[in-house]
């Protein structure tokens, strides 16, 4: 799909994002859950399939429909026919809008929700990409509406189904019929949710093909009433679209990109804001602790880290900070982290070897193809001892591949010193089960902190023995 060249995302509204105040609103439609690992069709697909069905199950004749791509028509000729919309829903593929995996983009969403840069992402599908994104990533403060029963949820944080979802069980509801879309959202809760949300300081629109009343003509009149106040755009991989249309923007509100690369732009912007927050808070350690040949290296492995990407970063954080939760948000820990990484950069130097993060919260040392060195990487977060960070990094550890699980843990964060003995043997009578593959361990047993690596370089020298 057609990327756009960062220099062309807007920058009203790259600084939106930036400032995680809530003030940049998505609207997405059924384009977004095409790019995999989603993998939907679209829904002038599901129609004709529908279509296909319908006619030959006796609910339509062929004809009844003049234009059977279009699901809204679809649902309104079998409504003409039986007074009800049942029969097409039934014929949807509701298994897979249950079980729809979330692509890069919804994770993306996710995050940014989590961090405070987008307050709404308003979706008309049925699908469930959305909500997966927010339990993968742990987002329990993001209030998720599916009807008027939750209006009173509504707050700062908050993923909206506009036309209902796959699990509204009572088929009626699911807003489907030319009818619905065009004229019955006046005066109901879809009309008031919509102003609400539009009133945003910037709205991007992506993945709508089609116009749908409630959206466009809402727009149209808020935008009416405060004129260039609020900015609009619409992100679509074609070269127009009949949304952009239908909201009489201007050519440079159109941003052709599909989904996912867009929202990786999005989420690159918030992640060089961590980065510029991670140097400072580790230029602010280096100075008070008079880490001088320390600090000139910050720069390097903090962009290393953000860069890989706000998603996968902030799961590090998580697991790093020993975090119950999939995100870990960038907040006020931010220090532990930088700490972290100036550990990381430490091992980089006296090894001459590259970091490279593991998704399971393990680092790898590399020197070209070769790793010479892995460590798990845990923060006692400031205020936990050693007795009680030691099985933790035991837990951490045995959830990981024993094939490929670390021999060290290098600690920050850590309070009080390290006792003689760390922690009694798992076992009393038959000792610790490291290296017994009955047992199945290796498990983590080396523990080093941060500050043993700065005052011994040898310590470092034996993580890659």
């Amino acid at each position: 799909m057609p990327q756009i060249p960062a220099a062309e995302v807007p920058a009203d509204l790259l600084h939106a994002l930036a400032e995680c105040q809530g003030r940049v609103v998505l609207v997405i439609g059924a384009g977004c859950s095409i790019e995999q690992p989603t993998g939907l069709k679209l829904s002038s697909v599901y129609a004709v399939e529908a279509m296909r069905q319908l006619v030959l199950d006796g609910v339509l004749d062929e004809g009844d429909c003049d234009r059977p791509e279009d699901l809204s028509l679809v649902a309104s000729a079998v409504w003409e026919r039986h007074g009800t919309q049942v029969p097409v829903v039934e014929r949807l593929p509701r298994g897979e809008f249950r079980t729809a995996r979330p692509n890069d983009g919804y994770l993306i969403a996710a995050a940014l929700l989590r961090e405070g840069a987008v307050s709404c992402v308003l979706t008309l599908n049925f699908d469930l990409a959305m909500s997966t994104a927010l339990t993968d990533l742990s987002a329990s403060e993001v209030q998720v509406i599916v009807g008027p029963q939750h209006l009173a949820e509504l707050g700062s944080s908050t993923v909206i189904y506009l036309h209902r979802n796959v699990d509204e069980d009572d088929a009626e509801r699911w807003i489907l019929r030319r009818e619905a879309l065009e004229d019955e959202w006046r005066d109901d809760w879809q009309e008031v949710v919509t102003r609400r949300v539009m009133a945003a300081p910037v709205t991007v629109f992506a993945g709508l093909g089609s116009p749908a009343a409630v959206l466009t003509e809402t727009v149209t009149r808020i935008r009416a009433a405060v004129s260039d106040a609020l900015k609009t755009y619409v992100v679509d991989p074609a070269d127009a679209t009949a949304f952009q249309a239908a909201l009489n923007l201007p050519p440079e509100s159109h941003l052709q990109s599909g989904w996912v690369d867009f929202m990786r732009r999005l989420g690159a912007r918030v992640a060089a804001e961590h980065c510029a927050g991670l140097e400072t808070a580790a230029h602010a350690l280096c100075a008070e602790h008079g880490w001088d040949d320390e600090a000139q290296h910050a720069p390097s492995v903090c962009s290393r880290f953000t860069e890989l990407g706000l998603v996968l970063s902030g799961k590090l954080r998580a697991l790093w900070l020993l975090d119950a939760q999939g995100y870990a948000p960038d907040d006020a820990r931010r220090a532990l982290i930088a700490d972290l990484l100036l550990g990381i950069g430490l091992v980089e130097r006296e090894l001459q070897a590259s970091a490279h993060f593991r998704d399971d919260g393990a680092v790898e040392f590399r020197q070209d193809a070769t790793i010479v060195a892995s460590v798990l990487v845990v923060s006692g977060g400031g205020t936990r001892r050693w007795a009680a960070l030691e099985p933790r990094v035991r837990a951490v550890a045995g959830g990981l591949r024993a094939d490929t699980r670390p021999a060290y843990a290098i600690l920050g964060g850590v309070q009080g010193a390290r006792p003689e003995q760390i922690a009694p043997p798992e076992d009393i009578l038959m000792g610790d089960s490291d290296g017994d593959i009955i047992a199945g361990a290796d498990l983590v047993m080396n523990l080093v902190l941060i500050d043993e690596l700065r005052d011994d370089p040898a310590q470092i020298r034996a993580l890659a023995a």
